[in-house]
């Protein structure tokens, strides 16, 4: 009988063949044999998987051979939609005639904010102008229209498919979150939600694509959302720890309680605690104003803690009053279920809790945040039951231990990258520029920054860790670079500048982190990244501040180098 590497190497070698270019790629084919023996052992495999060794196919390959359900979250939506749009179709075409004894499907699935609410448009339909519409501008109010005739053309109801621009504004007033939606069952329009179709779609589906937060929201909803599976593959799990963090976290702010007012004066002909709910919430944003950007003290500060009881205690008595409301319309589900989610965030905000820290983000908008100081805790339920494939071009050899994964040399597989780095490539150090605080490095740098453009002539992707730093150096070097343009972060959207960037290849491109990776600018149009600095972390960050007291001494080389070495590799990894 054939072993599952074997098949893996064999259906992988049918693929590569029909490619245009067809390449031998060893470290895909080491890749695809290791992956298929991980999961047909049910283990947990961490592959670290260089730029140019074709990860994605090194591992669907194994994973639909399998004929296991699978999900594969990734952390950018340049990926899923490489997934989707080219990697997925690619396999389905090529195996499933003649390759692959069963068939196999895939599916994309997203948060129900990204598909449209049928309820909602329902409501806007039939009383658009008592909702929230009557304050919005003629040009929103133009576009729901929009969305709302489009809605009748749609199968999916998904945003990315919407054929005219929209706005936040809009699509909010089309959508709902989970926090607010009652759920099939309760809802009128449950049988042709477009989110539980897409659900639906899922569960049939052999291979179902995700992104890291919906995986997280997943967990903490003690699997909700996703449909039943036998496997997970985590691709750019470099990414992981801190999107896990976050759908772990608890946020609040005076305006989490201001709309849970609103909400329930629609329903509840007593106005009086719901008035007093909006109170405390702005109560809490002034508490939280004088705190921006601090680590709480464990228990919060006593006055902090009486207004979030006081809280409490007012979302407890609106629910109490929810519940003896005999009709239960649209209005009043989403005011319970918005009622129990802050009932919920308080609840946990108040926790003293040893692995949790509490701090305020948020800049001009403060809210108060209790994440995990570890979300190993978060993810054990997926190495208890799961085989799981965790990769990345870079994986720091400290992360599967954050993440609360046991790995020794048996459950970790480095694949060189195929690239002549030593012939293709060339690493330059500035050693003799200032400090980064030191007067005169901004000058400095502008002027390496120009040198090195003008000796590439153009064609390069100039990052930086801060979008002040990125507005300076524009500033500077805009007109200053002969007939060399320079293109910014702030000139356009991202698919907009990339495209401007690759149709202009003399061009240059400023830009900040979300660049940094999932972006893929092939050819001539690059041919020179630079970085302003190492992106080691900001050491005022309260929950790795939290997290290096914990470690003590050893908290700078567990922590921030490992991030910013990281960082750097994907950063520089724009080039190849």
């Amino acid at each position: 009988m054939i072993s599952a590497a074997d098949r893996a190497e064999a259906l992988l070698q049918v693929v590569t063949e029909s490619l245009p270019r067809a390449e031998h790629r060893p470290g895909q084919i080491r890749m695809a044999r290791r992956v298929a023996q991980a999961i047909a052992a049910g283990e947990r495999l961490v592959v670290q998987a260089g730029t140019g060794t074709g990860k994605t196919l090194g591992y669907l390959v194994p994973v639909i051979a399998s004929g296991l359900t699978t999900v594969v979250a990734t952390y950018t939506k340049a990926l899923q939609d490489q997934l989707a749009e080219v990697d997925l179709p690619l396999l389905q075409k090529v195996l499933n005639d003649r390759h692959l004894a069963d068939p196999f499907s895939w599916a994309v699935l997203k948060g129900r904010n990204n598909y449209l609410c049928r309820q909602r448009l329902h409501e806007i339909e039939t009383r658009g102008e008592e909702l929230e519409l009557e304050d919005a501008s003629r040009g929103v109010r133009n576009e729901v229209r929009k969305l709302v005739n489009w809605s009748a053309e749609t199968d999916s109801g998904e945003m990315s498919e919407v054929p005219f621009p929209v706005s936040d504004s809009a699509w909010r007033s089309v959508s709902v979150g989970s926090d607010v939606c009652p759920g099939k069952l309760k809802c009128a329009f449950g049988d042709t939600c477009y989110t539980e179709l897409a659900r639906d779609a899922a569960r049939a589906a052999n291979v179902v694509v995700v992104n890291f937060s919906l995986y997280g929201l997943d967990l903490e909803a003690e699997r909700e959302f996703l449909p039943e599976h036998d496997v997970v593959v985590f691709d750019e799990v470099h990414e992981l720890e801190d999107v896990i963090s976050d759908t772990a976290s608890v946020m609040l702010a005076g305006g989490s309680a201001a709309n849970v007012a609103e909400a329930v004066r629609k329903v509840l002909p007593s106005k009086k605690v719901a008035n007093a709910l909006a109170t405390s919430g702005r109560d809490l944003d002034t508490a939280l104003t004088d705190r921006k950007d601090q680590r709480l003290s464990n228990p919060l500060p006593t006055d902090l803690d009486i207004i979030l009881r006081g809280m409490k205690e007012q979302a407890l008595l609106l629910a109490d009053a929810l519940a003896s409301v005999a009709d239960e319309t649209p209005e009043l589900l989403r005011a319970k279920s918005a009622t129990k989610r802050l009932s919920d965030a308080l609840h946990e905000s108040l926790s003293t809790d040893s692995n949790r820290v509490a701090f305020v983000t948020g800049g001009d908008h403060p809210r108060l945040v209790s994440a995990p100081l570890s979300v190993a805790r978060v993810l054990a339920p997926v190495w208890l039951s799961q085989t799981a494939i965790l990769t990345s071009a870079t994986i720091p050899r400290s992360l599967p231990d954050r993440l609360g994964l046991a790995i020794d040399a048996e459950t970790r597989l480095d694949v060189e990258s195929p690239f002549d780095y030593e012939t293709n490539a060339l690493l330059y150090l500035a050693d003799d520029l200032p400090d980064p605080d030191a007067p005169g490095r901004n000058r400095a740098l502008h002027a390496r920054i120009r040198q090195l453009v003008q000796y590439s002539d153009g064609s390069a992707l100039v990052l930086f860790t801060s979008r002040k730093a990125m507005r300076e150096a524009v500033d500077e070097l805009r007109g200053a670079l002969d007939d060399i343009a320079v293109l910014s972060q702030d000139d356009m959207g991202k698919k907009a500048l990339l495209d401007a960037f690759k149709t202009d290849i003399r061009s240059c491109l400023f830009a900040t982190r979300s660049f940094f990776q999932g972006v893929d600018v092939p050819g001539d149009a690059l041919r020179l990244v630079i970085l302003d600095k190492v992106p080691f972390p900001m050491r005022t960050d309260p929950l790795l501040e939290a997290r290096r007291d914990l470690l003590g001494q050893s908290a700078f080389m567990q922590i921030d180098v490992p991030i910013a070495a990281a960082t750097l590799a994907q950063a520089a990894g724009r080039l190849i």
